[in-house]
Parts: C-alpha cells; sequence; structure tokens
C-alpha cells in the first residue's frame, strides 16, 4: 500500500516562510508539490482476472486462500489477515445468482510493520467456444436393398466392402472404420439359417479430436419370380369345320382325326401341343351316340417353357 511521505513538504512548507529571496520560494514551491509516494510493506494493491469455469475449478478453501496469496509481492509476509475472510468470499461465490464481478479482500499486516493491502480476483463470463467439430459429419444413414442371388454373387471382402462405401454421401472420407467388421457381416450371412434381413453396420471417421458415425445398412431379400415374357406365343384364333356324317364315319383311324384337327389351326402354330378332351374321347363320343350330328369340341393347348396358350378346334358333324 502507497503511504504519501509529507515530512520533507512539511519542512519545505516551513522554510518557505521564513525566506524572501524568490528563488528560495519557487524551490520551495516545487518541494510541497514533489509529495512522493513510497509503497508499504503490504505492497501495492494487485488483482487477477480469471473466468467463471476457472473459478468453479478451485477445489478448496485453501487453494482459493493461495490465489490471493499469490497477488502479494515476494517480500510480503504470508501471515497476515484477510478482511472479509476466504470463508466468507467462498460464501459469497457460491450464493451469488450470478457469480460473475469482483471478489475483494484487505490483506492485513499486524507484526512489526503494520500495514495493508487489496487484492481482487475479478471473475468473468467463459468465452463463447465455438465447437471445431460442429460441422464434421459421416453424413445420413443410408440403405441399400439387393435379392439373396445378388449377395451370393459377391466374391470378396473387397467387394462387399465397396459395397457399403457406395452407400456414403460424396465427399465423406472413405478410410473410415467399420462396425461390425466387414468380415463380421460376411461370416453372419454365410452361417445364418435364414440370411434374408438387415446387415448394419456403423461406419465412423475421425478428423484430430472430432468422430462422427452413420449406419450403413444392406437389406437382403429373396429373389424376385420375373414374369415370363408369353407375347411370342399364340395357338391362333379358334377354328370350325363341318362335315357330314358319311365323310365323319370314312375317316379311317387316330391320327387321320388327330391331323383333321391339326388342319384347323393357323400357319406357324406348332403341332407338338396337347388337346382336352382327347383325340381318343372325341372319336369315341362319335362312336358310341345313336345321333352322331352336332360340335366335336376340344382345346388344344400350346407349351414354350412358363408360357402358355389354348385355341379351340371344333368339327361339326351334320347330315349328309
Amino acid at each position: 500500500m502507497k503511504t504519501k511521505l509529507l515530512f520533507l513538504s512539511i519542512i519545505g512548507f516551513l522554510g518557505s516562510s521564513c525566506s524572501v529571496d524568490p528563488v528560495e520560494e519557487e524551490a520551495n514551491f516545487i518541494d510541497v508539490n514533489l509529495l512522493m509516494e513510497e509503497e508499504g510493506c503490504a505492497g501495492p494493491d494487485n488483482a487477477k482476472t480469471i473466468s467463471l469455469s476457472e473459478a468453479n475449478a478451485i477445489p478448496s478453501w485453501d487453494e482459493v486462500r493461495k490465489l490471493y496469496l499469490s497477488l502479494l509481492g515476494p517480500e510480503v509476509a504470508r501471515d497476515g489477515t484477510f478482511d472479509p475472510s476466504i470463508w466468507e468470499i467462498i460464501e459469497a461465490f457460491n450464493d451469488a445468482e450470478n457469480p460473475v464481478g469482483e471478489y475483494t479482500t484487505t490483506y492485513n499486516l499486524n507484526g512489526s510493520c503494520k500495514d495493508s493491502v487489496e487484492l481482487t480476483i475479478i471473475i468473468v463470463s467463459d468465452p463463447i467456444s465455438v465447437d471445431p467439430c460442429e460441422d464434421f459429419s459421416a453424413g445420413n444413414n443410408y440403405s441399400k436393398t439387393i435379392s439373396y442371388s445378388e449377395a451370393l454373387a459377391i466374391e470378396s471382402w473387397d467387394e462387399v466392402r465397396k459395397l457399403y462405401l457406395g452407400l456414403l454421401e460424396l465427399g465423406i472420407s472413405r478410410d473410415g472404420d467399420f462396425d461390425p467388421s466387414i468380415w463380421d457381416l460376411i461370416y453372419t450371412f454365410q452361417d445364418a439359417e435364414n440370411p434374408l434381413g438387415d446387415y448394419t453396420t456403423t461406419y465412423t471417421i475421425t478428423d484430430g479430436e472430432c468422430i462422427a458415425s452413420v449406419e450403413l445398412t444392406i437389406t437382403v431379400i429373396a429373389d424376385q419370380q420375373q414374369e415370363p415374357n408369353c407375347e411370342n406365343i399364340n395357338a391362333g384364333p379358334d377354328n370350325i369345320r363341318e362335315m357330314t356324317v358319311s365323310e365323319a364315319s370314312a375317316v379311317p383311324s387316330w391320327d387321320e382325326v388327330r391331323k383333321l384337327y391339326l388342319s384347323l389351326l393357323a400357319v406357324g402354330v406348332p403341332r407338338d401341343g396337347s388337346f382336352d378332351p382327347a383325340i381318343w374321347d372325341l372319336i369315341n363320343a362319335f362312336n358310341e351316340t345313336n345321333n352322331p350330328i352336332g360340335d366335336y369340341t376340344t382345346t388344344y393347348t400350346i407349351t414354350n417353357a412358363e408360357c402358355t396358350d389354348s385355341v379351340e378346334l371344333t368339327i361339326r358333324v351334320v347330315p349328309d
């Protein structure tokens, strides 16, 4: 603490009152205004600024005391007293609705040198920090559906890895980590009793202290049965032919009856189809009736793989 030494000034003032010399008067005038200041044994007032988070982090009464003692000069005795006390300062801080502000105590020396000094801790708000990882992202979760046969056709670990990496958004680093790993996903698929379903992994990328993750999913579904292309199979139009009872009776054999019906097909229709009712059924129906006049119709069906088409063929028997 600074103490004004007025002793020399007082002597100067008394001297000036006894002298009439203008030069001495001027000198004495200067002596009066040169009031010198000198620090006491407690040193100068001092202050230190810390953030609110730093203040909250001080663990104990002793550490708060040490903080205030650190504001003293190196030669100042550390056995003085605080007013308000350290506990009172701590309680004021803890009880404050807004603890930001100044916490001042007077440090008193009461030994051979009696002096005091003001010590102040100034608490300020924490600076608003910008999160360096705020814009660091692994992108959005994504999934893709493939068929069971497509999954089986993937030939290697590297191709499975590329399949998952292909789900990432553009610009996302490709050197991240998979959890579960690619091998774990492959083993899960191969060992599954029913391998259909979701195969999800968490892909994580890092950059310094920044970490971001995204979920990538491959969904394996059953192979779809494709509808066959049957546009090119055609049994042609229905057809009918009239013949008399005597003409019908003159057809000599099963094979000739078959040829008779096949003759009703359009040009280009395969001749290896099936008849329903069969040719024998048509012959028996004609032979076993007392009146054979009428229509003898069969459905002729052709087949190509999973494609079929049919046509109705009719022999109409009329009286002679």
